[in-house]
Protein backbone atom coordinates (compact mmCIF):
# COMPACT_ATOMS: atom_id res chain seq x y z
CA UNK A 1 0.00 0.00 0.00
CA UNK A 2 1.75 3.45 -1.07
CA UNK A 3 0.54 6.64 0.99
CA UNK A 4 0.74 10.33 -0.13
CA UNK A 5 2.04 12.29 2.79
CA UNK A 6 0.79 16.12 3.38
CA UNK A 7 3.02 16.77 6.32
CA UNK A 8 1.66 20.16 6.71
CA UNK A 9 -2.09 21.19 6.49
CA UNK A 10 -4.70 23.10 9.13
CA UNK A 11 -8.23 22.13 10.49
CA UNK A 12 -9.11 25.97 11.50
CA UNK A 13 -12.18 28.00 11.49
CA UNK A 14 -12.40 31.60 12.54
CA UNK A 15 -12.87 30.89 16.09
CA UNK A 16 -9.29 29.90 16.29
CA UNK A 17 -6.57 32.63 15.35
CA UNK A 18 -6.30 36.09 17.00
CA UNK A 19 -7.60 38.24 14.44
CA UNK A 20 -7.88 41.31 16.03
CA UNK A 21 -4.36 40.93 17.45
CA UNK A 22 -2.90 40.58 13.74
CA UNK A 23 -4.68 43.05 12.29
CA UNK A 24 -3.33 45.69 14.91
CA UNK A 25 0.22 44.02 14.89
CA UNK A 26 0.22 44.45 11.67
CA UNK A 27 -1.23 47.33 10.48
CA UNK A 28 -3.95 46.40 8.58
CA UNK A 29 -6.02 49.16 8.68
CA UNK A 30 -2.78 51.45 7.65
CA UNK A 31 -2.44 49.27 4.65
CA UNK A 32 -6.21 49.27 3.59
CA UNK A 33 -5.84 52.63 3.33
CA UNK A 34 -2.10 53.09 1.45
CA UNK A 35 -2.58 49.74 -0.33
CA UNK A 36 0.59 48.32 0.96
CA UNK A 37 -1.15 44.60 1.05
CA UNK A 38 0.63 40.99 1.11
CA UNK A 39 -1.15 38.08 0.24
CA UNK A 40 -1.74 36.27 4.46
CA UNK A 41 -3.22 40.36 5.06
CA UNK A 42 -6.65 38.84 3.32
CA UNK A 43 -7.03 36.54 6.43
CA UNK A 44 -7.57 40.23 8.10
CA UNK A 45 -9.99 40.56 5.26
CA UNK A 46 -11.90 37.77 5.70
CA UNK A 47 -12.22 38.15 9.24
CA UNK A 48 -13.03 41.77 8.30
CA UNK A 49 -16.36 40.37 5.81
CA UNK A 50 -18.08 39.33 9.26
CA UNK A 51 -18.26 42.53 10.78
CA UNK A 52 -17.75 45.40 7.97
CA UNK A 53 -20.90 46.81 6.24
CA UNK A 54 -21.08 45.00 2.71
CA UNK A 55 -20.80 48.28 0.56
CA UNK A 56 -17.65 49.16 2.42
CA UNK A 57 -15.81 46.41 2.58
CA UNK A 58 -16.11 45.81 -1.59
CA UNK A 59 -15.28 49.84 -1.94
CA UNK A 60 -12.18 49.04 0.18
CA UNK A 61 -11.49 44.96 -0.88
CA UNK A 62 -11.84 46.21 -4.98
CA UNK A 63 -9.64 48.95 -4.85
CA UNK A 64 -6.78 47.60 -3.01
CA UNK A 65 -6.99 43.63 -4.50
CA UNK A 66 -7.79 43.80 -8.03
CA UNK A 67 -4.70 44.73 -9.60
CA UNK A 68 -2.81 41.40 -10.43
CA UNK A 69 -4.49 38.86 -8.26
CA UNK A 70 -7.61 36.73 -8.68
CA UNK A 71 -10.76 38.89 -7.92
CA UNK A 72 -11.48 39.48 -4.37
CA UNK A 73 -14.95 38.06 -4.49
CA UNK A 74 -13.37 34.81 -5.62
CA UNK A 75 -10.31 35.55 -3.34
CA UNK A 76 -12.43 36.30 0.10
CA UNK A 77 -15.43 33.98 -0.79
CA UNK A 78 -13.92 31.01 -1.29
CA UNK A 79 -11.47 30.97 1.51
CA UNK A 80 -14.51 32.39 3.65
CA UNK A 81 -17.20 29.82 2.26
CA UNK A 82 -14.82 27.41 3.35
CA UNK A 83 -13.23 28.51 7.12
CA UNK A 84 -17.20 29.19 7.55
CA UNK A 85 -17.81 24.87 7.11
CA UNK A 86 -18.19 23.32 10.74
CA UNK A 87 -14.92 21.99 12.01
CA UNK A 88 -16.54 18.73 11.89
CA UNK A 89 -16.98 18.41 8.45
CA UNK A 90 -14.25 19.81 6.68
CA UNK A 91 -12.31 16.48 6.91
CA UNK A 92 -15.32 14.93 4.51
CA UNK A 93 -15.48 17.75 2.75
CA UNK A 94 -12.14 18.34 1.74
CA UNK A 95 -12.10 14.00 0.62
CA UNK A 96 -15.60 14.49 -1.42
CA UNK A 97 -14.23 17.25 -3.51
CA UNK A 98 -11.20 15.77 -3.96
CA UNK A 99 -12.95 12.72 -5.17
CA UNK A 100 -15.89 14.31 -7.42
CA UNK A 101 -14.61 17.56 -7.85
CA UNK A 102 -11.98 19.41 -10.83
CA UNK A 103 -9.11 19.01 -11.17
CA UNK A 104 -9.78 15.64 -10.74
CA UNK A 105 -6.10 13.59 -9.69
CA UNK A 106 -7.71 10.32 -9.27
CA UNK A 107 -8.22 7.31 -11.51
CA UNK A 108 -11.73 5.32 -12.06
CA UNK A 109 -10.48 3.13 -8.58
CA UNK A 110 -10.95 6.33 -6.61
CA UNK A 111 -6.77 5.89 -6.38
CA UNK A 112 -4.84 9.33 -6.25
CA UNK A 113 -2.26 9.37 -9.20
CA UNK A 114 0.88 11.15 -9.39
CA UNK A 115 3.32 11.27 -12.45
CA UNK A 116 2.02 7.63 -13.10
CA UNK A 117 2.35 6.88 -9.63
CA UNK A 118 -1.03 5.31 -7.79
CA UNK A 119 -1.58 6.13 -3.92
CA UNK A 120 -4.03 4.21 -2.03
CA UNK A 121 -3.88 6.47 0.95
CA UNK A 122 -3.40 10.28 1.65
CA UNK A 123 -2.15 10.81 4.81
CA UNK A 124 -2.43 13.81 6.41
CA UNK A 125 -0.88 16.34 9.12
CA UNK A 126 -3.34 19.11 10.55
CA UNK A 127 -1.24 21.47 12.75
CA UNK A 128 -2.78 22.88 16.09
CA UNK A 129 -1.41 26.72 16.24
CA UNK A 130 -1.20 27.99 20.05
CA UNK A 131 -2.97 31.27 19.98
CA UNK A 132 -2.95 31.52 23.30
CA UNK A 133 -0.74 34.33 24.19
CA UNK A 134 -1.21 36.65 26.16
CA UNK A 135 -3.31 39.90 25.75
CA UNK A 136 -1.85 42.23 23.28
CA UNK A 137 -1.63 46.13 23.63
CA UNK A 138 -4.02 48.12 21.30
CA UNK A 139 -5.53 51.70 20.74
CA UNK A 140 -9.16 51.10 20.36
CA UNK A 141 -11.01 51.19 22.95
CA UNK A 142 -12.38 47.54 23.92
CA UNK A 143 -8.51 46.96 23.98
CA UNK A 144 -8.43 43.40 25.88
CA UNK A 145 -7.22 41.36 23.22
CA UNK A 146 -8.96 37.75 23.98
CA UNK A 147 -6.75 35.07 24.56
CA UNK A 148 -6.84 31.69 22.52
CA UNK A 149 -6.79 28.97 25.11
CA UNK A 150 -5.06 26.25 22.67
CA UNK A 151 -7.69 23.46 24.20
CA UNK A 152 -10.65 24.79 22.09
CA UNK A 153 -8.83 24.10 18.55
CA UNK A 154 -7.59 20.94 19.82
CA UNK A 155 -11.23 20.02 20.95
CA UNK A 156 -12.35 20.81 17.15
CA UNK A 157 -9.94 19.05 15.85
CA UNK A 158 -10.31 15.93 17.55
CA UNK A 159 -14.03 16.06 16.97
CA UNK A 160 -13.40 16.34 12.94
CA UNK A 161 -11.08 13.25 13.16
CA UNK A 162 -13.87 11.57 15.42
CA UNK A 163 -16.99 12.31 12.86
CA UNK A 164 -14.51 11.42 9.94
CA UNK A 165 -13.99 7.71 11.06
CA UNK A 166 -17.71 7.31 11.81
CA UNK A 167 -19.22 9.26 8.52
CA UNK A 168 -19.90 9.49 5.26
CA UNK A 169 -20.94 12.55 3.32
CA UNK A 170 -23.94 13.09 1.58
CA UNK A 171 -23.97 15.95 -0.67
CA UNK A 172 -27.16 16.68 -2.90
CA UNK A 173 -24.80 18.44 -5.91
CA UNK A 174 -28.56 20.27 -7.03
CA UNK A 175 -29.90 21.66 -3.68
CA UNK A 176 -25.98 22.27 -2.61
CA UNK A 177 -27.20 20.51 0.87
CA UNK A 178 -25.08 17.53 2.63
CA UNK A 179 -25.83 15.63 5.32
CA UNK A 180 -23.92 12.78 7.26
CA UNK A 181 -24.41 9.37 7.02
CA UNK A 182 -23.39 7.34 9.73
CA UNK A 183 -21.08 3.89 9.05
CA UNK A 184 -21.96 0.75 10.70
CA UNK A 185 -21.31 0.51 14.03
CA UNK A 186 -17.56 -1.42 13.45
CA UNK A 187 -16.29 1.66 12.56
CA UNK A 188 -13.03 0.84 13.99
CA UNK A 189 -12.97 -2.32 11.94
CA UNK A 190 -13.39 -0.27 8.76
CA UNK A 191 -11.29 3.17 9.49
CA UNK A 192 -8.77 1.60 7.22
CA UNK A 193 -11.23 1.72 4.15
CA UNK A 194 -11.60 5.83 4.64
CA UNK A 195 -9.29 7.64 2.28
CA UNK A 196 -7.43 9.50 4.93
CA UNK A 197 -5.41 8.66 7.80
CA UNK A 198 -4.88 11.85 10.24
CA UNK A 199 -1.89 12.22 11.66
CA UNK A 200 -2.06 15.83 13.80
CA UNK A 201 0.26 17.62 15.85
CA UNK A 202 0.05 19.50 18.99
CA UNK A 203 1.08 23.09 19.15
CA UNK A 204 2.68 24.79 22.26
CA UNK A 205 4.20 27.93 22.89
CA UNK A 206 6.22 27.26 26.12
CA UNK A 207 5.76 30.96 27.45
CA UNK A 208 1.85 29.80 28.30
CA UNK A 209 2.57 27.53 31.01
CA UNK A 210 4.98 26.87 33.85
CA UNK A 211 7.35 23.94 33.73
CA UNK A 212 5.84 21.37 35.50
CA UNK A 213 2.78 22.21 33.49
CA UNK A 214 4.68 21.34 30.32
CA UNK A 215 6.16 18.32 31.79
CA UNK A 216 2.70 16.89 32.56
CA UNK A 217 1.17 17.83 29.51
CA UNK A 218 4.10 16.42 27.06
CA UNK A 219 3.71 12.97 29.21
CA UNK A 220 -0.14 12.83 29.30
CA UNK A 221 0.36 13.26 25.28
CA UNK A 222 3.66 11.61 24.25
CA UNK A 223 4.33 9.41 27.23
CA UNK A 224 4.38 6.34 25.36
CA UNK A 225 6.68 7.21 22.81
CA UNK A 226 9.84 5.62 22.53
CA UNK A 227 12.77 5.91 20.31
CA UNK A 228 13.65 2.10 20.02
CA UNK A 229 10.32 1.16 18.34
CA UNK A 230 10.48 0.62 14.58
CA UNK A 231 8.59 3.18 12.02
CA UNK A 232 5.85 0.27 11.67
CA UNK A 233 5.51 -0.26 15.16
CA UNK A 234 4.34 3.88 15.62
CA UNK A 235 2.43 4.09 12.92
CA UNK A 236 0.20 1.27 13.93
CA UNK A 237 -0.09 2.40 17.50
CA UNK A 238 -0.91 5.95 16.26
CA UNK A 239 -3.65 4.60 14.09
CA UNK A 240 -5.66 2.50 16.60
CA UNK A 241 -6.27 5.16 18.13
CA UNK A 242 -7.14 7.63 15.82
CA UNK A 243 -10.38 9.08 15.84
CA UNK A 244 -11.21 7.36 19.17
CA UNK A 245 -11.45 10.70 21.38
CA UNK A 246 -14.58 13.11 21.07
CA UNK A 247 -15.92 15.91 22.76
CA UNK A 248 -13.85 18.68 25.22
CA UNK A 249 -10.99 18.79 26.42
CA UNK A 250 -12.24 20.23 29.63
CA UNK A 251 -13.34 17.05 30.68
CA UNK A 252 -11.24 15.13 33.61
CA UNK A 253 -9.47 11.41 33.53
CA UNK A 254 -9.18 12.01 29.10
CA UNK A 255 -6.59 9.23 28.10
CA UNK A 256 -4.94 11.77 25.83
CA UNK A 257 -2.04 10.08 24.86
CA UNK A 258 -1.33 8.95 21.36
CA UNK A 259 -3.45 10.82 19.90
CA UNK A 260 -0.83 13.69 18.70
CA UNK A 261 1.76 12.67 16.29
CA UNK A 262 4.68 15.26 16.58
CA UNK A 263 4.73 19.08 18.19
CA UNK A 264 4.24 21.90 16.22
CA UNK A 265 6.10 25.71 17.01
CA UNK A 266 4.98 29.32 15.40
CA UNK A 267 8.35 31.60 16.35
CA UNK A 268 5.85 34.54 14.51
CA UNK A 269 3.48 34.51 18.07
CA UNK A 270 6.67 35.44 19.64
CA UNK A 271 8.06 31.86 20.75
CA UNK A 272 11.93 31.94 21.08
CA UNK A 273 13.26 28.65 20.39
CA UNK A 274 16.09 29.61 22.31
CA UNK A 275 15.99 32.42 24.67
CA UNK A 276 18.19 34.32 27.19
CA UNK A 277 16.51 34.19 30.49
CA UNK A 278 17.38 30.86 32.64
CA UNK A 279 13.68 29.86 33.26
CA UNK A 280 12.58 30.34 29.77
CA UNK A 281 15.19 28.01 28.56
CA UNK A 282 14.71 25.35 31.39
CA UNK A 283 11.49 24.57 29.90
CA UNK A 284 12.65 25.06 25.63
CA UNK A 285 15.37 22.32 26.98
CA UNK A 286 13.41 20.09 28.67
CA UNK A 287 11.10 20.16 25.75
CA UNK A 288 13.93 19.27 23.41
CA UNK A 289 15.20 16.81 25.79
CA UNK A 290 11.72 15.17 25.90
CA UNK A 291 11.52 15.15 22.05
CA UNK A 292 14.84 13.54 21.39
CA UNK A 293 14.46 10.68 23.65
CA UNK A 294 11.50 9.64 22.39
CA UNK A 295 11.69 10.89 18.72
CA UNK A 296 9.07 13.00 18.52
CA UNK A 297 9.09 15.15 15.53
CA UNK A 298 9.00 18.85 15.93
CA UNK A 299 7.74 21.41 12.90
CA UNK A 300 8.76 24.85 13.56
CA UNK A 301 7.00 28.15 11.25
CA UNK A 302 10.22 29.36 9.07
CA UNK A 303 9.19 32.07 6.99
CA UNK A 304 9.17 35.79 7.53
CA UNK A 305 5.38 35.58 7.00
CA UNK A 306 2.68 34.05 8.14
CA UNK A 307 -0.02 34.90 11.42
CA UNK A 308 2.30 37.60 12.91
CA UNK A 309 1.89 39.68 15.86
CA UNK A 310 5.14 41.47 16.03
CA UNK A 311 8.85 41.55 14.68
CA UNK A 312 9.74 38.00 15.86
CA UNK A 313 11.97 37.39 12.34
CA UNK A 314 15.17 36.82 14.45
CA UNK A 315 12.81 33.89 16.82
CA UNK A 316 11.75 32.53 13.59
CA UNK A 317 14.85 32.77 11.11
CA UNK A 318 16.91 29.01 10.56
CA UNK A 319 20.37 30.50 12.23
CA UNK A 320 18.06 30.89 15.80
CA UNK A 321 17.95 27.08 15.19
CA UNK A 322 21.95 26.45 14.99
CA UNK A 323 22.45 26.52 18.58
CA UNK A 324 19.03 24.22 19.38
CA UNK A 325 20.79 21.90 17.02
CA UNK A 326 24.08 22.07 18.26
CA UNK A 327 23.44 21.13 22.03
CA UNK A 328 20.23 18.39 20.13
CA UNK A 329 21.82 17.14 17.42
CA UNK A 330 19.65 13.99 17.36
CA UNK A 331 16.63 16.29 17.45
CA UNK A 332 14.08 15.44 14.59
CA UNK A 333 13.37 18.86 13.13
CA UNK A 334 11.47 20.43 9.79
CA UNK A 335 11.81 23.69 8.79
CA UNK A 336 8.40 24.55 7.04
CA UNK A 337 7.85 26.89 4.22
CA UNK A 338 11.43 26.02 3.06
CA UNK A 339 12.60 29.18 4.65
CA UNK A 340 10.11 31.50 2.43
CA UNK A 341 11.05 35.54 2.29
CA UNK A 342 8.41 37.19 1.30
CA UNK A 343 9.77 40.51 -1.01
CA UNK A 344 13.32 39.21 -1.22
CA UNK A 345 14.85 36.73 -3.72
CA UNK A 346 17.93 36.37 -1.41
CA UNK A 347 16.84 33.04 -0.56
CA UNK A 348 19.45 33.52 2.52
CA UNK A 349 16.59 31.60 5.00
CA UNK A 350 16.32 28.69 2.42
CA UNK A 351 20.29 28.36 2.19
CA UNK A 352 20.84 28.23 5.58
CA UNK A 353 17.83 25.36 6.06
CA UNK A 354 19.80 23.54 3.38
CA UNK A 355 23.19 23.66 4.80
CA UNK A 356 21.47 22.59 8.47
CA UNK A 357 20.07 19.61 5.98
CA UNK A 358 23.50 18.56 5.57
CA UNK A 359 24.99 19.33 8.67
CA UNK A 360 22.36 17.36 11.27
CA UNK A 361 21.01 13.66 9.40
CA UNK A 362 17.20 14.84 11.20
CA UNK A 363 16.30 18.11 9.81
CA UNK A 364 13.84 18.23 7.11
CA UNK A 365 12.61 21.36 5.20
CA UNK A 366 8.36 21.02 3.82
CA UNK A 367 7.23 23.08 0.70
CA UNK A 368 4.08 24.27 2.06
CA UNK A 369 2.34 27.40 0.95
CA UNK A 370 5.46 27.74 -1.48
CA UNK A 371 4.36 24.99 -4.23
CA UNK A 372 1.92 26.38 -6.31
CA UNK A 373 3.50 28.16 -9.48
CA UNK A 374 5.53 26.29 -12.57
CA UNK A 375 8.35 28.64 -11.89
CA UNK A 376 8.74 27.53 -8.08
CA UNK A 377 8.92 23.86 -8.94
CA UNK A 378 11.40 24.64 -11.54
CA UNK A 379 13.52 26.38 -8.98
CA UNK A 380 13.04 22.99 -6.70
CA UNK A 381 14.01 20.85 -9.07
CA UNK A 382 17.10 22.71 -9.91
CA UNK A 383 17.50 22.37 -6.22
CA UNK A 384 16.83 18.62 -6.00
CA UNK A 385 19.24 17.33 -8.94
CA UNK A 386 22.33 20.23 -8.68
CA UNK A 387 24.34 18.30 -11.26
CA UNK A 388 21.96 18.70 -13.77
CA UNK A 389 22.46 22.46 -13.62
CA UNK A 390 25.84 23.66 -12.57
CA UNK A 391 24.94 26.91 -12.11
CA UNK A 392 22.83 25.79 -8.85
CA UNK A 393 25.14 25.87 -5.31
CA UNK A 394 23.39 23.70 -3.09
CA UNK A 395 25.45 23.17 0.22
CA UNK A 396 24.06 19.39 0.45
CA UNK A 397 23.96 17.44 -2.90
CA UNK A 398 21.23 14.98 -1.34
CA UNK A 399 18.50 17.80 -0.19
CA UNK A 400 16.14 15.60 -2.19
CA UNK A 401 16.34 13.37 0.77
CA UNK A 402 15.44 16.15 3.20
CA UNK A 403 12.68 17.35 1.73
CA UNK A 404 9.12 16.92 2.51
CA UNK A 405 5.70 17.62 0.89
CA UNK A 406 3.13 19.79 2.73
CA UNK A 407 -0.17 21.95 1.12
CA UNK A 408 -0.60 24.94 4.28
CA UNK A 409 -4.21 23.77 3.33
CA UNK A 410 -6.78 25.69 4.06
CA UNK A 411 -4.43 28.76 4.85
CA UNK A 412 -3.56 28.16 1.20
CA UNK A 413 -6.45 29.65 0.18
CA UNK A 414 -5.26 33.26 1.33
CA UNK A 415 -2.02 32.82 -0.66
CA UNK A 416 -2.19 31.69 -3.81
CA UNK A 417 -4.00 31.59 -7.48
CA UNK A 418 -4.81 27.96 -6.55
CA UNK A 419 -8.64 27.39 -4.96
CA UNK A 420 -8.75 24.24 -4.11
CA UNK A 421 -6.54 21.00 -2.79
CA UNK A 422 -7.58 19.89 -5.68
CA UNK A 423 -5.49 22.12 -7.86
CA UNK A 424 -2.48 22.25 -5.41
CA UNK A 425 -2.11 18.18 -6.20
CA UNK A 426 -2.18 19.23 -9.96
CA UNK A 427 0.09 21.92 -9.39
CA UNK A 428 2.62 18.92 -8.01
CA UNK A 429 2.01 16.45 -10.67
CA UNK A 430 2.18 18.49 -13.54
CA UNK A 431 5.46 19.93 -11.59
CA UNK A 432 7.08 16.29 -12.58
CA UNK A 433 9.64 16.80 -9.84
CA UNK A 434 12.60 14.65 -9.75
CA UNK A 435 12.73 12.12 -6.56
CA UNK A 436 9.12 13.31 -6.31
CA UNK A 437 7.95 10.55 -4.73
CA UNK A 438 10.45 10.88 -1.84
CA UNK A 439 9.01 14.13 -1.29
CA UNK A 440 5.43 12.89 -0.85
CA UNK A 441 6.25 9.47 0.58
CA UNK A 442 9.38 8.01 1.77
CA UNK A 443 10.77 11.48 3.52
CA UNK A 444 7.70 12.33 5.02
CA UNK A 445 7.29 8.93 6.28
CA UNK A 446 10.82 8.75 7.46
CA UNK A 447 10.15 12.02 9.43
CA UNK A 448 6.67 11.14 11.26
CA UNK A 449 8.14 7.72 11.95
CA UNK A 450 11.19 7.41 12.15
CA UNK A 451 12.87 3.88 9.94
Amino acid sequence: MKTFYDIHMHVLNLSHPNLSSYLFQEGLIDRLIDGNINVLTRLGLVGAALFLPNRLLKKIVNRKLTSGHPSPKDVVGNCLSFFEIPTEYQLLVLEHFLKSGQPNNFNAQKHLEINGTTYDKILLCPLVIDFGYKNIENSVFYNLTPKRPVINQVSDLLHAIHIYYRFHLDVNEQQKKMKLLPMTSDYNARKHEKLFEIYPFMGIDTRNYHFTDIKRFLNNYFGNFSDTESGKARRERLFEKMGMLNGSMYRKNIDAADIFAGIKLYPQLGFDPYPDDARSLKKVQYLYRFCVERRIPIITHCSNSGFKVGDYNAFTHPEKWAKVLEQYPDLTLNFAHFGAESKSNQRQWRNHIIDLTRQYKNVYTDISCNNMTPEYYKELADLLQPKANKKINVANPELYKRVLYGSDFSINLLASKTNSYNEYLKCFADAGLPHANDLCEYNPERFLFGE
